[in-house]
């Protein structure tokens, strides 16, 4: 890697809470470090947003989330010697870059008998077992283990299918809850079984209740938090939310992580009663209408910034929708809830979606933050190595097109007199990728940024024409 790529700028955070993520993680994977040189708890490698988390933690199983630590590689730009060791194994760069470094760094340690030199905040350890799921949310969820596999072939894999039902306009999704939450139900039980087996203790299900309940306190909370942002000037844009996401995506059903939550929402409050902004002088309200960020350059939010632009909600790492509005079946049974919670979380926008002509789900969620936030542009990030996360990106833009009530704008017609027009909601889509820095070209992406905001501009200009 060329030595410029390697200089990282620090990006300036709006909120402490933000400001308090690094060292968070860093004792959060230093002490999955120490906890292997202990041998006194298991460690499990395993995936963001399979719901499965309280179970982990009611077993005293302490998770190893590997897409995070290659983020930290992407982050700190050290990712490129675990990207080139994976395609020296012949994997190819096309593939997950999460995937990619997690399988290079894996195989480096395993090699050596001990972590990679100067490995990103001591490295990551290698675990007891390993928990993949066959869930259609990215390409990897069902291979990578069994790729890491092959250097751990001591480390067992458990493979749970955590599917959701898929949309259809036509039929009523509650028509085949009931099949899917049975099926949801046998594979957490399944991961108990496993779990059970592994660390040869048996599921205290008090105390997983426990877990579930407060992680239910903990989504309903960061809803209210998040909300706050739509506040004018925005105390907090999509750059903080990018380290906020962390006790959200790795640290739920904890009581730090609602300890977080309580004091971010706090801060928000006290800035939003000082009318204090991400940006002193907020000139437009964007949304990160999808795509996983750059990783390396989480600078480019505050290049926004500095044009004036904040980011008051973002689809990606909004893992949470408010509870009381998903119409949950009681049980006190808490594996059917997490059960039912998964179903809820993933069908939330369906009936919204039915109810406006042409919508579906993922556009019905864009249109009801461009309405809560007041947002004038959208932005989007295509990761060339994250194929089904970001796939449908471009689509979901035309769609917002036809849907979005138009600008109307007056212009010029060939006869001199005023007309009025329409504009569609400007949109801009960036091309990179998370963690692999050689896509990604700091010049292209600001000359990009800088035409969009001559659009959002432009936009205004014509808005303030016919008001």
């Amino acid at each position: 890697m060329a030595e410029e790529q390697k200089k990282k700028k620090k990006r300036r955070t709006a909120t402490k809470a933000a400001s308090s993520i690094g060292p968070m993680v860093k004792d959060f994977i230093v002490g999955t470090n120490r906890i292997r040189a202990e041998g006194k708890q298991k460690l499990a490698f395993t995936f963001i947003v399979c719901h499965h988390e309280e179970i982990l933690r009611a077993m005293d199983v302490v998770p190893i989330w590997t897409e995070n630590f290659a983020g930290i590689c992407g982050a700190k730009r050290d990712a490129e010697r675990f990207l080139e060791r994976a395609e020296s194994l012949g994997f190819s760069r096309s593939l997950c870059t999460y995937a990619l470094c997690g399988i290079g760094f894996d195989h480096w340690r395993e090699e050596l008998g001990e972590m990679p030199p100067d490995a990103p905040w001591g490295g990551m350890a290698r675990p007891d077992f390993m928990i993949s799921t066959g869930q259609i949310l990215c390409d990897p969820r069902a291979k990578w283990y069994q790729a890491s596999q092959q250097y751990m072939p001591d480390v067992p894999i458990y493979n749970m299918d955590m599917p959701y039902p898929l949309y259809d306009r036509t039929a009523d999704h509650r028509e085949v809850l009931g099949y899917y939450h049975k099926y949801v139900v046998k594979e957490l039980r399944g991961l108990i079984d496993f779990l059970e087996k592994q660390t040869g203790k048996k599921m205290d299900y008090d105390k997983l209740e426990e877990r579930v309940e407060l992680s239910d306190k903990t989504w309903n909370l960061i809803h209210e938090t998040y909300e706050l942002r739509s506040a004018s000037p925005c105390p907090m844009g999509t750059g903080d939310a990018m380290n906020t996401m962390v006790p959200m995506c790795f640290m739920m059903a904890t009581q730090e992580t609602y300890d977080f939550f309580t004091g971010l929402n706090k801060e928000l409050k006290e800035k939003i009663a000082k009318k204090e902004g991400v940006i002193e002088n907020e000139k437009y309200r964007l949304l990160w209408g999808g795509g996983l960020p750059s990783w390396f350059a989480l600078t480019d939010f505050n290049y926004f910034n500095s044009k004036g632009a904040v980011f008051p909600a973002e689809t990606t790492y909004r893992m949470v929708t408010p509870l009381d509005e998903m119409d949950l079946p009681e049980t006190s049974d808490p594996v059917e809830h997490l059960a039912w919670r998964w179903l809820g979380y993933w069908t939330f926008w369906y009936d919204k979606a039915r109810k406006r002509p042409g919508s579906e789900p993922d556009v019905e969620r864009l249109i009801n933050y461009i309405e809560t936030y007041d947002i004038d542009g959208v932005v989007m990030h295509e990761a060339f190595s994250c194929r089904t996360w970001h796939v449908g990106l471009i689509w979901q833009l035309h769609q917002l097109a036809k849907i979005y009530k138009p600008i109307p704008v007056l212009y010029l017609g060939k006869d001199g007199k005023q007309e009025t027009g329409h504009r569609e909601l400007p949109s801009l889509i960036l091309e990179s990728d998370i963690i692999d820095i050689s896509s990604y070209s700091e010049v292209d992406t600001r000359n990009r940024i800088d035409a969009f905001i001559e659009t959002l501009e432009s936009v205004a200009k014509d808005k303030a024409s016919v008001s």
